[in-house]
C-alpha cells in the first residue's frame, strides 16, 4: 500500500534530519554533505510524486473498466471499493508528498539566497579593506614625497619619481588582487539564478528574482578596477597623490551604493521565510 511504498522516503528524511541536527550541534558535518542530503530528499519527493500520479492513473483506468462493465455483482462492487480506497490513500499521500516537496524546494532556494547574500557581504567587506589599503599607500606616497621636498634639484626629482613608481605599482597590485575576489560572487550568483529558474513555478522564486533583479544583475558594479579610472592597467605608469585620491573616492562612492543595495535586498527578503 501507499504507506509501505513511502518507507524509503521516511528513512531518508530521518537521515537528513539527523545530519542537520548533528551539524547544528557542531558535529563536523561538511556543508556539501548537507546539500547533497537535502537535494536527495527533494529528488525522492519528486520521484515519488511521479510514481503516485502514474499509479493513480492506472487505478482510474481500472475503475473505468469496472464501472463500464455494467455489472453489479458483489465481486465487482468489492473491486470498486478496493480501488476507490487505494485512490483515496494515494491522494492523501500525494498531498503530503507534494507539500513536503514544495517546502523543501522553498528551503533550498532560500539557502542559496542566504549563501549569495553572505558572499556578497563578504565581498563588500573585502572592498572596504582594499580601499583602506589604497588610502594607506596614497598617504605614504604623499608623506614620503613631502620628506623629499627639501632634497636638492635632480636628486629630489629622481627620488620623487622612484617613490611614485613604487607606490603606483603597489596601488595597482592591490586593485588587481581584490578584483579577483569577484569570482566567488559570480559563482554564487550563477548557482542562485540557476536554482531559482529550476523552481520558477514557486511563488517565492518570482519574489526573489524581482528583489534581487536576477535577470538584469550588473556585475560591472563589482569590478573594482572599473571604478579606478586613473589606475587601470595600461593607462598610467605613474600615479600622483591626486590621481590616487580620485580613484579612492570613486571606489568609496560605488561601495556605499553597493552597501545600500545589499541593505535594500536584505530588507526586501526578511519577510520571506522558508516555512
Amino acid at each position: 500500500m501507499a504507506q509501505n511504498n513511502n518507507k524509503e522516503l521516511r528513512k531518508i528524511k530521518l537521515k537528513v534530519g539527523l545530519i542537520i541536527k548533528k551539524k547544528k550541534l557542531g558535529g563536523g558535518i561538511k556543508e556539501d554533505k548537507i546539500d547533497e542530503s537535502e537535494q536527495r530528499l527533494i529528488n525522492l519527493d519528486y520521484e515519488r510524486i511521479k510514481k503516485l500520479k502514474k499509479e493513480m492513473n492506472e487505478i482510474d483506468k481500472k475503475l473505468l473498466i469496472i464501472l463500464s462493465s455494467g455489472k453489479n455483482t458483489s465481486k465487482i462492487h468489492k473491486e470498486k471499493e478496493v480501488k476507490q480506497k487505494e485512490m483515496s490513500e494515494f491522494k492523501q499521500e500525494l498531498s503530503r508528498t507534494s507539500a513536503s516537496y514544495n517546502t523543501n524546494r522553498k528551503k533550498w532556494v532560500f539557502k542559496q539566497v542566504i549563501n549569495f547574500l553572505k558572499v556578497k557581504s563578504d565581498f563588500l567587506t573585502l572592498q572596504e579593506e582594499a580601499i583602506e589599503k589604497l588610502q594607506n599607500y596614497c598617504n605614504h606616497l604623499e608623506s614620503s614625497i613631502s620628506k623629499k621636498r627639501n632634497t636638492i634639484g635632480s636628486t629630489r626629482n629622481m627620488k620623487t619619481s622612484e617613490l611614485a613608481d613604487k607606490y603606483t605599482k603597489e596601488f595597482q597590485n592591490i586593485l588587481v588582487k581584490y578584483n579577483n575576489g569577484l569570482l566567488e560572487l559570480d559563482k554564487k550568483f550563477s548557482s542562485l539564478k540557476k536554482i531559482v529558474q529550476e523552481n520558477k513555478e514557486l511563488e517565492v522564486s518570482l519574489i526573489i528574482r524581482n528583489i534581487l533583479k536576477l535577470n538584469s544583475y550588473n556585475f560591472n558594479k563589482y569590478k573594482i578596477l572599473g571604478f579606478a579610472n586613473n589606475s587601470q592597467k595600461g593607462t598610467r605608469t605613474q600615479l600622483n597623490f591626486n590621481m590616487m585620491t580620485e580613484d579612492i573616492n570613486s571606489l568609496r562612492k560605488n561601495l556605499n551604493e553597493l552597501k545600500l543595495e545589499l541593505k535594500q535586498e536584505t530588507k526586501g527578503l526578511k519577510n520571506l521565510t522558508a516555512d
